[in-house]
């Protein structure tokens, strides 16, 4: 049983579902789009050809995962215009919480178990998390260049629908993630003041 006051994430398995259709409906494409670009696991409705990109691509793939290290910290500090977090529930940030990896409803269902579950506990806690959300974001950052350069050479070879469809995913798989943890940020901030 867990003990009354103490942090505990979320074990339920409810988070298995966002992060399963994240990985099975995002990632687990955009490797197959490398794969089918490859050529030996392409279906034969494919056209044949070598269309592997030019070893300068190696480049891009680097500055990509690069993003990691070499984002400023400035990055993650909340513009003006952030800092209300109004421009992220226009933008529909607290519909996607509802369903992401620890969101509200996850939340909502560990409490029923155990009424003293509180992902943030004070200010402790909260100082602890902002640096969580930026670890998540630096992530999602680096998913998001990897999707758009993905996408960008699905369009090179003129494969129009995958470009469309890494695109979209990317969206919901990186873009809304990051706009979220940028949200949570300026809430936090406006708690800690």
């Amino acid at each position: 049983m867990p003990q009354v006051g103490r942090h505990e994430p979320p074990t339920n398995g409810l988070n298995l579902v966002p992060f399963s259709s994240m990985a099975g409906g995002w990632l687990g494409p955009l490797l197959m789009f490398w794969l089918y670009i490859w050529g030996p696991l392409r279906p034969f409705a494919y056209p044949a050809g070598d269309l592997l990109p030019g070893a300068s691509f190696a480049v891009v793939v680097a500055a990509c995962l690069a993003l990691w290290w070499l984002l400023p910290r400035g990055y993650f500090e909340l513009r003006e215009f952030e800092r209300t977090g109004r421009i992220y529930r226009r933008l529909g940030v607290l519909l996607f919480r509802r369903f992401a990896p620890n969101g509200d409803f996850a939340n909502q269902w560990e409490r029923r178990a155990n009424p003293h579950f509180r992902v943030i506990r004070g200010r402790r806690s909260a100082a602890e998390f902002l640096l969580r959300t930026e670890q998540s974001e630096r992530g999602h950052l680096v998913l998001f260049a990897l999707g758009l350069v993905s996408a960008a050479y699905a369009v090179q070879v003129r494969w129009f629908g995958w470009a469309l469809y890494l695109s979209a995913g990317n969206v919901l798989v990186n873009v809304y993630p990051i706009l979220l943890q940028r949200y949570t940020r300026s809430r936090l901030r406006a708690v800690l003041g």
